[in-house]
């Protein structure tokens, strides 16, 4: 039968195609690596909830004349706090300052913001006092004891985002615990006393980012999948560049005494304006979809100029393929089996878990390696929380390095591997 024979040939061309067979069977792997690692753990049941604390208090006089900070005792506490019948800290902590607070939330470094109010610890005095005097009969004291020293603890963050809601609960859980701790400990240090029910001296207090109150996850996403976009530019680019050595187009290039460099430079502005382009388009689609875009005018063109630097990122990378790919649809598999984990890797479509390192007093994750994180933190405060290029420079700064870098290694083993004669 004619099909067999069809069968057999096709089956015979894959068997050959070694290399595309490996990246066939490869690429699921990676895959649910990815995956395993975001959700599973990677054998981990529990992981610690990423919060940062701003601490206003500055402490008080305890009843032996003695300065206590309560706030401080709270920050420990929440630090030793373990998950249930697990080693696992329930908590990351990070105490910094309201600012830096901001824009750890902002790029999801952590899940929440916990403001301890100044006069926190005068609140948790009132609430001994009360307790001792509540636990000894003093009841015609109570109401003067407790008059004016309510604390409020305050929990910032994203509402549009799953990591925020999580923490908010177990927050003021924890906040509820401690104080009714504190109760306990003081009832039971009081011999033969029953206690009393306490006024509630310590509250908690949900807040969004300002802008971020009808936020959705959508809103995280949208930048996500603007990077996604422009990383599917190597793909494309790579499949061109291997076509275009097998055609000998850029072989007949390289005999009018044309760099390797000229060449690939040459090929980066117009798929580089392609990816300004995507930027424009996706947000368009985006704000139709119904993103809550923040920004003005400015914001695209700062956007624009970071998707740029985000395309020429790409186009290393696809330099990079196709200096391993024998022929475009080597390079096409190849492509796709680096760039959908590396957007993965890079927080696209969800927050993975943090590792960080510190390298000249500015905290980095493992990931920060790849320039297209810092191109979607950057996309991200523009488009969606209104940031202006002060507070991206940063993170356009180190982006455009990485691509830099980047670039000069793709042409470096383009020239090599695929354009090795000079003309």
């Amino acid at each position: 039968m004619k099909f067999t024979s069809i069968a057999v040939k096709d089956f015979k061309e894959l068997i050959r195609d070694r290399r595309g067979l490996f990246f066939i069977l490869l690429f699921p792997i990676f895959f649910m690596m990815i995956f395993g690692f975001a959700f599973g753990g990677m054998g981990q049941n529990t992981t610690p909830i990423n919060i940062a604390i701003v601490n206003n208090d500055q402490g008080t006089i305890n009843s032996t004349g003695g300065n206590i900070s309560y706030s401080n005792n709270l920050i420990t506490e929440l630090q030793d706090t373990n998950y249930e019948s697990s080693d696992v800290k329930l908590f990351n902590i990070t105490t910094t300052t309201d600012k830096n607070a901001k824009d750890l939330l902002k790029q999801r470094t952590v899940d929440a913001e916990v403001i301890i109010p100044d006069g926190f610890s005068n609140s948790v005095q009132g609430l001994i006092n009360n307790t001792v005097l509540s636990s000894t009969g003093q009841t015609s004291v109570i109401n003067t004891a407790s008059t004016n020293i309510t604390s409020t603890v305050i929990i910032t963050g994203d509402p549009g985002f799953m990591g925020f809601g999580v923490a908010q609960g177990v927050l003021a859980g924890v906040f509820g615990k401690y104080q009714q701790n504190v109760v306990t400990n003081i009832t039971n240090q009081i011999a033969g006393t029953p206690g009393a029910e306490p006024t509630k001296f310590i509250d908690t207090k949900v807040e969004s980012i300002p802008g971020t109150s009808t936020f959705t996850q959508f809103d995280y996403l949208a930048p996500g999948m603007i990077v996604f976009a422009i990383l599917l530019l190597a793909t494309t680019i790579a499949a061109i560049l291997t076509r275009e050595v097998e055609s000998g187009t850029l072989e007949r290039l390289k005999m009018s005494k044309m760099s390797s460099f000229d060449l690939l430079f040459g090929g980066l502005i117009p798929w580089s304006l392609i990816a300004g382009a995507q930027v424009v388009i996706l947000l368009i689609v985006a704000i139709i979809l119904g993103l809550h875009w923040q920004g003005s005018f400015n914001s695209i063109i700062l956007a624009i100029f970071i998707g740029i630097i985000g395309g020429i990122a790409s186009i290393a990378l696809a330099m990079i393929i196709a200096s391993f790919a024998k022929n475009d649809r080597q390079a096409a598999n190849l492509g796709t089996l680096i760039v959908v984990p590396t957007s993965f890797l890079t927080g696209a479509f969800f927050q993975l878990p943090q590792e960080f390192v510190t390298v000249l007093g500015h905290t980095f994750q493992i990931y920060d390696i790849l320039p297209w994180t810092h191109t979607l933190n950057a996309l991200r405060s523009v488009l969606v929380f209104g940031s202006g290029l002060n507070e991206v420079a940063y993170q356009i700064e180190i982006s455009a390095v990485l691509a830099v870098i980047l670039f000069l290694i793709g042409v470096l083993l383009f020239s090599k591997t695929r354009l090795k004669a000079e003309s």
